[in-house]
């Protein structure tokens, strides 16, 4: 009978075209979602549910429904299927009069939805499973049953699992603005009675479980973070001149973890003298209503980055100003916030080279704003001064800004193209001691 059946099916399509098929629930019931089998889950309260089905080639006389041993032509647009089984909806489709005729199926299975009234329980801190100031929270779920199921194509009765997600509201750093985040996770493979651990929020709230089918949200229980919330941001006033040799930008360069600080360090380097301007936005979360939040800015120069033996602090500013930083190696700015109970450290980690001093050969200052300025390459240099001189010995040029160059003038005129002498005196920022003789030529090309 069952053979007979397809072989009639091909036959009348054999010359057909292509056609898609759409499946629209009708009533209170909804499509949930496509399963992993490739079913279409439609959900809802009644007994069974009338589904629409739409063709756009308008083959509807073609469409079998079949369930078991029984075979059903859907000659009208709507029909019902229940709870208690997959059914298998067949149609043609890709077919063309010169090739061999197509016979595509769509799976339709239809969950009659149960009432439950899960909840989620907070588990009381502890110092080992749940500590109070842990990245972690443990929370348990009591009256927790997967209610809901199906059978699927193949027969087997299947617990719909993934419909339940436990939400909450934490914050996050949005530069130097927090703002508030909502938080899903989803609930599966857990039984009542189980816990399961998640972020712990940093956000005084409610946790709820969320039955994404209904839509429908289980207040559950209430939570009271002991984990305080700071966020910061920083600029770097640093020299940025073309000769200034290897500095990388602070693009990027934000308070984050330590690890993560130490590990990036190096994608930030900068020749000092130089300043920071620093800021912070937090959020208190007194654990305990008699505690107060304190908040501390520490300034380290350290290779290890262990934040040990600060040589700057600052207490409970919310914004710092040209706060110098004058010696190489690697710095971390570490903001520390505590409420009394936990404390949370972010970091901005960054490093200073150490000085070096070279002087050109040769400089055109010719105007086209190219080597037009006889200065040196250097990185990290505290002290500097530098004499030139022209080969009669008089002196025609002295600074000691190493920003400036010397453009080739004399009291606003001109000096002769030719040899200069000059003489540099400087001091690193890493104690280096320069002191350079030589000579440069100037030369006056036209510009092109």
């Amino acid at each position: 009978m069952k053979r007979r059946y397809v072989s009639t099916f091909f036959a009348a399509v054999a010359s057909l075209a292509a056609s898609a098929v759409s499946f629209t629930p009708e009533g209170n019931a909804s499509f949930y979602k496509e399963a992993s089998a490739g079913e279409q889950l439609f959900v809802g309260t009644a007994d069974s549910v009338e589904i629409k089905v739409t063709d756009d080639e308008e083959l509807a006389k073609y469409h079998r429904l079949v369930s078991g041993e029984d075979t059903l032509t859907v000659s009208e647009s709507k029909f019902k299927i229940g709870p208690d089984k997959c059914y298998t909806f067949l149609y043609a489709s890709g077919l063309d009069a010169k090739k061999e005729p197509k016979l595509a199926t769509k799976y339709l299975c239809y969950v009659k939805m149960t009432a439950v009234a899960p909840t989620v329980e907070v588990l009381p801190f502890d110092s080992v499973y749940n500590p109070v100031c842990g990245e972690e929270l443990e929370v348990k779920f009591k009256d927790f049953s997967f209610a809901n199921t199906y059978v699927n194509s193949k027969g087997v009765k299947t617990e719909i699992k993934d419909n339940f997600v436990l939400t909450y509201i934490d914050y996050v750093a949005d530069g130097i603005n927090i703002k508030e985040d909502q938080v899903e996770v989803t609930v599966g493979n857990l039984a009542s009675d189980t816990s399961m651990t998640v972020k712990k929020p940093r956000r005084n709230g409610v946790f709820k479980l969320k039955d994404k089918i209904t839509q429908y949200e289980y207040v559950s229980d209430t939570f009271r973070t002991p984990l305080p919330f700071s966020v910061a941001q920083l600029s770097i006033e640093a020299e940025k001149i073309p000769h200034n040799i290897e500095q990388r930008g602070e693009e990027g360069l934000s308070f984050i973890k330590l690890d993560e600080a130490k590990s990036n360090i190096s994608n930030y380097l900068f020749s000092a003298p130089l300043s920071v301007n620093i800021e912070r936005n937090s959020v208190d979360n007194l654990f305990v209503d008699t505690l107060e939040s304190r908040y501390v800015w520490k300034f380290f120069n350290d290779s290890t980055g262990t934040l040990k033996n600060s040589y700057r602090v600052r207490y409970n500013d919310k914004e710092l100003y040209d706060e110098p930083i004058s010696d190489f190696g690697s710095h971390y700015i570490a903001l520390i916030s505590t409420n009394g109970v936990c404390t949370d450290t972010i970091v901005a980690a960054f490093k200073v080279r150490i000085s070096e001093l070279t002087m050109p050969t040769v400089f055109t200052p010719n105007g086209d704003n190219i080597n037009d300025e006889f200065r040196p390459t250097y990185t990290s240099i505290r002290k500097y001064k530098i004499w030139i001189y022209n080969t009669m010995g008089k002196r025609v040029y002295e600074s000691e800004d190493i920003t400036v160059g010397w453009d080739g003038t004399y009291k606003g005129n001109e000096t002769p193209i030719g040899a200069y002498y000059y003489v540099v005196e400087a001091e690193g920022v890493d104690g280096t001691e320069y002191k350079l003789k030589g000579t440069v030529n100037l030369l006056r090309d036209t510009k092109d």
